[in-house]
């Protein structure tokens, strides 16, 4: 068995990790622009949200990042980076069970 696709998982999941950390660190940054993963066959990018910048009383553009989007987004990544640690830790298991190293006799 293969674990290249949990280990691309876990890459993306982090690069995904990172964005929402950065957007969650400058929300109070005027006129930063937030940015949003985008997943494209087998790997994600990063990409300028095409959200509207809201002003402050001086007309300076505030951050366009969304706290709440961003903290679920952070939620999920958990979730799926837990998920896919969990079925490589499965593969192993299986391939050491079919080789017969879990064998208590240390056969």
């Amino acid at each position: 068995m293969q674990v290249s696709a949990n280990i691309n998982a876990i890459t993306n999941i982090s690069t995904a990790q990172e964005v929402a950390a950065n957007n969650i660190a400058n929300i109070n940054t005027d006129g930063f622009k937030a940015s949003t993963v985008v997943q494209g066959t087998d790997k994600v990018t990063i990409s300028q949200a095409a959200r509207a910048a809201a002003q402050n009383a001086n007309g300076e553009e505030l951050s366009t990042t969304d706290a709440a989007q961003d903290m679920v987004t952070m939620e999920i990544n958990e979730t799926s980076l837990n998920a896919n640690v969990k079925a490589i830790q499965t593969q192993d298991e299986m391939n050491k069970a079919l080789m017969g190293l879990n064998d208590p006799k240390g056969g």
